[in-house]
This record gives structure tokens, sequence and C-alpha cells, in this order.
């Protein structure tokens, strides 16, 4: 179970920081560190599940004991996979306007963190099943939210009624997650 969901979570992390690269050209300089950072916090967080949860610390430990503990110690206690989503959304900032682009990124990246906390927590799937509504409705909006930005920037009746719609199931979706 827990190489699966490391397994799981690693490959998400490469696919999303692949994704928000695409394409890399004319960002310069604040680009390429984005890109290292979040491939580095996309590994880090990867060996962070590895690693599990601290052991035991002995008192007659060598140095190279002692000094791979800290290591493990100093991965064990950075958020690796919160960088990661910090550095990709720079990453897409960087672009120019692509809803649709942004759309999938944002949904690999909240399967991302799905993936890193039941890696983390060793809960299994069904643990999000009581979620699920919750997380339908925050798709949708994801959706109806790509949908709006991909429509033409013209005021019109389309548009209005667009924004509506979207600002409907805000609130359905609000109502939602309050009352569950």
């Amino acid at each position: 179970m827990r190489l699966k969901a490391t397994a799981a979570a690693g490959l998400l992390g490469a696919v999303c920081v692949t994704w928000a690269a695409i394409p890399m050209g004319g960002t310069g300089g604040i680009g390429t560190v984005m890109l290292v950072a979040a491939a580095a916090c996309a590994a880090l967080a990867t060996i962070r599940l590895m690693l599990g949860a601290p052991g035991q610390h002995g008192d007659f430990l060598g140095l190279a004991e002692r000094t791979g503990r800290w290591l493990a110690d100093l991965v064990r206690g950075a958020s690796w996979a919160e960088g990661l989503v910090v550095a990709a959304l720079v990453l897409e900032a960087l672009h120019r306007s692509r809803p649709l682009h942004t759309g999938l990124l944002g949904a690999a990246l909240l399967a991302y963190l799905f993936a890193v906390h039941l890696g983390e927590s060793r809960a299994p799937l069904a643990v999000l099943r009581p979620q699920a509504p919750v997380l339908a409705a925050g798709l949708g909006l994801l959706v109806l939210a790509v949908g709006a930005a991909m429509l033409p920037a013209a005021t019109g009746s389309a548009a209005s009624l667009v924004v509506v719609i979207v600002a409907l199931a805000t609130v359905v979706v609000c109502g939602l997650a309050l009352s569950g």
C-alpha cells in the first residue's frame, strides 16, 4: 500500500512539474529557478514519503548514522508538497493565459496533494468517500471557471449568464461544504 501511494504521488508530482513548465520558452531566469525548485520539491516530497515516520534515535550512534538521521529529519521537517504547488503555480503564471491548461494543472495539483496526504497518513482511498460530493462540486466549479475563462472578453448576455451560473454554483458548493 505504501509503495503504491509513494509511486502515485511521485508520478503525479512529475506530471505536475512537466505540465506547469510547458512551454518553457521566454520565461527568463525566474522560470528556470521555479522549474528547478518544483522538481526538487517533487523529489523531496517523494523521498519524504519513502522515509516514513521518524524512528527512535539511539544515544550512541556513529557520525555517519547521526548525519543520516539528521538529513532524514531535515527532509521530513519541510512541507515539500506545498512547495511544489507554489512553484508550479508560479511557473503557470509566467505563461500566457491558457484556461484549459491551467484548469488541468489545478486538477492535477489537487490529485497530487491527495496522493501525498494519503501516502503520509497511510489511509486508504475510501477515507475520502464522505467528501465525494464536495470534491465533485469543486471539480464542477473548476470546469465552470475554465469555461468562463475561455469565453471572449466581450460583455453580453451569454457572458453575464455564465457569471450568474458560476456565482450560483459557488454558493451551492459553499453550502455543501458548510453542511457536511
